[in-house]
């Protein structure tokens, strides 16, 4: 109990105003003063008064009681820790001989500044021990007429007792129960405040009930209702799941059904216009090539020939009973074929006539050399 209150964990607890600024040299009493310890350890460990600064009165018993039993074996102890392992004292306090590490006001060491009120537990020490039987703890605290009624009956010899009996309880309870006493002194102290509520549920747990019946009624619940409605919340907790799992999948697939129809569409609305294209230089290949035979037609006589021979021409020829009107004829092609009408009967003329020709034929053939051919009739005759 005494370690615990002594620890640094146990002074950062919630803690009243006054002791809320832990920085150093704060208006709290968190941190001790490692120079109070060091002088206290050496000119005071046999003592134990260095146990007292560090708020550890069963240790400050146990240590006083060993020096005085094996010639302050304790106090060298403490005080060699103290002078030659300073940066291991203040992260993890003090510990026991032949015990090892126990923790002893681990922590409040380990600041360079202390708090303004480091010093309250050991001059309330102090005081309870050696003036507790006139009272002089109690004007300590502030508590003027108990000071007041302990100093009257010390001083009477026939109350004397009574005062005797108080101070040895304060003392009992001071060395046995240090957390509740520096609980119930926690403005004095700057120390950390337990409530009652808390104090009387700690040591008699049923009463929280009492302070909160809602804790009562959550309990009954958790034990007749809450075991036959779990099983059914953690089916209606599955089946969620599932319908969520399947909505999930199903809004995942029409998500990627419209992907593809969206990619399938652009992709027939690409395909669509390219053949516009396509089909639009088809378009202006056969409007050249119109255009290119429109004009060859007056240079080839047979095209313009039948280029004039219409659906419309050929109905007015027939109404006309067959005669056409000559000003709509081309004369140019017909001069042309005829011309190559008179040629090619012309050479056939000529060729049937020199067929019919009993003329012997003529040799043709080149002599050969040094022979001389024989001269034609005509040229003998000549």
């Amino acid at each position: 109990m005494s370690a615990s209150v002594s620890q640094l964990k146990y002074w950062l607890g919630t803690t009243p105003n006054s002791n809320e600024k832990n920085t150093e040299g704060g208006e709290g009493g968190t941190y001790l003063s490692y120079k109070v310890f060091l002088g206290l350890s050496v000119l005071g460990g046999f003592f134990a008064l260095d146990h007292l600064y560090l708020r550890s009165p069963l240790t400050f018993l146990a240590k006083f009681m060993i020096n005085f039993m094996f010639f302050g074996i304790w106090w060298i102890y403490d005080a060699a820790h103290a002078i030659f392992s300073t940066e291991t004292v203040k992260v993890f306090g003090l510990g026991v001989p032949g015990l090892g590490p126990r923790g002893i006001a681990g922590g409040v060491l380990s600041k360079d500044v202390p708090d303004k009120l480091h010093l309250r537990f050991f001059t309330y020490a102090m005081a309870l021990i050696f003036g507790g039987m006139i009272g002089l703890d109690s004007f300590l605290l502030g508590d003027k007429q108990c000071g007041f009624i302990r100093l009257v009956c010390t001083i009477s010899v026939i109350f004397a007792p009574v005062a005797f009996i108080w101070w040895v309880y304060k003392m009992f309870r001071f060395f046995t129960d240090t957390k509740g006493v520096v609980d119930d002194e926690y403005e004095f102290f700057a120390a950390p405040h337990t409530s009652l509520e808390n104090k009387m549920t700690s040591k008699y747990p049923f009463l929280s009930y009492l302070f909160n019946p809602l804790s009562l009624f959550d309990m009954i619940f958790s034990r007749t209702v809450k075991p036959v409605i779990a099983p059914l919340m953690q089916v209606v907790e599955t089946s969620t799941g599932a319908v969520r799992d399947t909505i999930t999948g199903t809004a995942a697939s029409v998500e990627k059904t419209t992907e593809l129809v969206r990619n399938t569409v652009a992709l027939g609305k690409a395909s669509l216009d390219k053949g516009v294209e396509l089909a639009g230089q088809i378009s202006n290949t056969i409007d050249k090539t119109g255009k290119a035979v429109a004009a060859a037609q007056g240079a080839i006589p047979g095209v313009s020939l039948y280029s004039s021979i219409t659906p419309d021409s050929l109905s007015a020829a027939k109404q006309a009973g067959g005669s056409a009107d000559d000003s709509n004829l081309n004369v140019l092609p017909y001069a042309l074929l005829g011309t190559l009408a008179i040629v090619a009967v012309s050479g056939f003329v000529t060729t049937y006539r020199r067929s019919k020709n009993n003329e012997p034929f003529r040799d043709d053939t080149p002599p050969e050399p040094g022979v001389l051919r024989k001269p034609d009739s005509k040229e003998r005759s000549a």
